[in-house]
């Protein structure tokens, strides 16, 4: 029996997804396909376009065999804490084979040899950056600068798919990044996890035009223009989706199951001000943001605005959301450390399966590091108080979610797993 794993938001799943898991088991030979997805929020520092149960029943329809859930401690955070939460969690099922990921480049060896030099931080890397970081240059393009250093060093001269338009191109396109810090992850725990990238094909991740594989972020931007009244989805973006995801993504917009901007802006700034004054306890808030906080609270229109207003040229307006977010869900540096001292995931999750997926199931149940929470009511039971503590906070991130979508009376423990035939 051999599986492949899959590190996925689906926010929300398209055409591109699918190819994704169809092109994993077709390479790897895997007979079932592991995705471990972001729950109610997602990395770029925002709620998820639809529910991670919705979600997840569109992966099932779609070639998926099993999903778990990757806590919002670690789907809210950077690219290297996103890589290391699911990555610890794939390795501790000591099940999965392979882990297939998506990228602009198709070079894994220069990727390979980046992760290299980041997990090694030499000295005259470290060094490399002050430099830059003195002269004026942004921490990336510091950062950018000594990874080129790096590889020249280390070769003499640079090899042809080491020359520098690459580089900054692995450095700087997001799943070129995602796919460094995944490396990066099963390089530093030594995983046994054979890691196999695919390039990414149809529209590049920034771009809002609509096409038959259209990035995620252009299906939400469409969804966003026809936000009016009731929702209408362009064919367009029909056609850049499964029909059997487009229908969940389109039941739970014309129904109104869905975060409400208003609800967002008004929550967040209930929690700036209650917190007016330090925010560096929260996770990712350096003091200088915190006193730009601070400085810019009476400005506060709209949780987009205010990213805009904090925004520059070494903070990015996705880390500012992620900040935000922290702040809007009480994630806190100090508890991060404990998780991550206790390497990062102490148990899985089921969101939902296929009943032909239970051969998998039975060889996790027997060959896991940590407990495999199905039912909610047995957690307390099987988790120590640490993965208590993270587990209360996960769900408190879905009931906020929840509050975010109209929905006061959801209780977690009375959603099963997902088990289709």
């Amino acid at each position: 029996m051999k599986t492949v794993g899959i590190i996925a938001e689906f926010n929300p799943f398209h055409n591109g997804h699918k190819f994704l898991i169809e092109e994993s088991k077709k390479r790897t030979g895997a007979d079932y396909c592991a995705v471990v997805m972001s729950g109610d929020f997602v990395q770029r520092g925002a709620p998820a376009v639809t529910d991670k149960f919705t979600r997840a029943r569109a992966a099932l329809l779609s070639g998926a065999d099993l999903v778990l859930e990757l806590p919002s401690y670690y789907a809210l955070g950077s690219a290297e804490y996103f890589a290391s939460g699911a990555v610890s969690l794939l390795n501790k099922l000591n099940s999965i084979d392979y882990l297939c990921f998506g990228s602009e480049s198709e070079d894994i060896d220069l990727l390979s040899d980046i992760a290299d030099i980041l997990n090694a931080e030499s000295d005259s890397f470290k060094r490399n950056i002050k430099e830059n970081t003195k002269s004026g240059k942004s921490y990336a393009s510091s950062r950018e600068s000594a990874v080129f250093s790096e590889l020249y060093s280390a070769s003499g001269s640079l090899h042809d798919h080491h020359k520098e338009a690459e580089i900054k191109k692995a450095l700087t396109l997001p799943n070129n990044i995602l796919a460094i810090e995944y490396l990066r992850a099963l390089k530093r725990t030594n995983s046994r996890i054979s890691p196999v990238m695919i390039k990414r094909i149809g529209e590049n991740y920034h771009s809002t035009d609509i096409s038959e594989y259209s990035s995620a972020t252009a299906i939400r931007n469409s969804i966003s223009k026809n936000a009016v009244g009731s929702f209408m989805l362009p064919g367009s973006v029909k056609n850049a989706m499964p029909e059997e995801s487009f229908n969940l993504l389109n039941d739970k917009l014309t129904c109104g199951d869905y975060v409400k901007d208003d609800i967002l802006n008004n929550l967040l700034y209930y929690k700036l001000l209650q917190n007016k004054g330090d925010f560096t306890p929260f996770l990712d808030v350096s003091e200088s943001l915190s006193n730009k906080i601070n400085k810019n609270i009476d400005k506060y229109d709209t949780f987009d605005g205010f990213c805009n207003i904090l925004k520059s040229k070494d903070l990015s307006h996705t880390r500012i959301s992620r900040c935000l977010m922290h702040i809007l869900l009480d994630i806190k540096t100090s508890n991060m450390q404990e998780y991550k001292d206790d390497n990062f995931t102490s148990f899985i999750r089921i969101l939902g399966q296929k009943k032909s997926s239970f051969p998998l199931l039975a060889k996790i149940g027997e060959a896991s590091e940590i407990p495999v929470i199905n039912r909610l009511k047995d957690a307390e039971k099987l988790l120590d108080p640490l993965s208590v503590q993270l587990l209360n906070e996960n769900l408190t991130a879905s009931k906020v979610y929840n509050l975010l979508c109209g929905k006061k009376n959801v209780s977690e423990f009375s959603l099963p797993p997902i088990i289709l035939r």
